[in-house]
């Protein structure tokens, strides 16, 4: 799969197979040091437009082992017959939409962030002082 890293930033290409259909979906996964709690997916449409769904990284690490996750976003690793998937659920009740990744290739992607930000450090990433110029901006302005 494609992937791009640098500095501050992962992004890695993935194909993913939607529940009940048969031709695979292209999501790319993106990582930004500047917003070292969140994970971005996203995920093609036939019309070229790309549907956005931004998750917490932690959660993402803690459903690679076991089942994670409450509201929107939900995750479940399993095994069939011949792959790791991790299953991930969006969306709610009136809909959604069931997800399968490969595990390594999710993990690999992850691994790949923690070289970026290391766990515990994503704090000292964020810059308080443009976060909330960016608040009071939108707010006010």
């Amino acid at each position: 799969m494609n992937e791009i890293s640098g500095a501050d930033r992962v992004s890695q290409d993935m194909f993913a197979i939607l529940y009940g259909q048969e031709t695979p979906l292209l999501t790319r996964w993106t990582f930004q040091a500047d917003d070292p709690f969140a994970v971005m997916m996203s995920i093609s449409r036939p019309s070229g437009r790309w549907i956005d769904w931004l998750m917490s990284r932690d959660l993402l690490i803690e459903g690679l082992n076991h089942p994670a996750g409450i509201g929107d976003v939900r995750l479940t690793p399993f095994r069939d017959e011949e792959f790791d998937v991790v299953e991930i659920r969006i969306g709610d009740e009136e809909g959604f939409a069931a997800l399968e990744f490969d595990r390594d290739l999710l993990e690999r992607f992850l691994n790949a962030t923690y070289d970026i930000v290391p766990s515990g450090a994503e704090s000292s990433m964020i810059n308080i002082e443009a976060e909330l110029s960016k608040v009071t901006n939108s707010l006010f302005g």
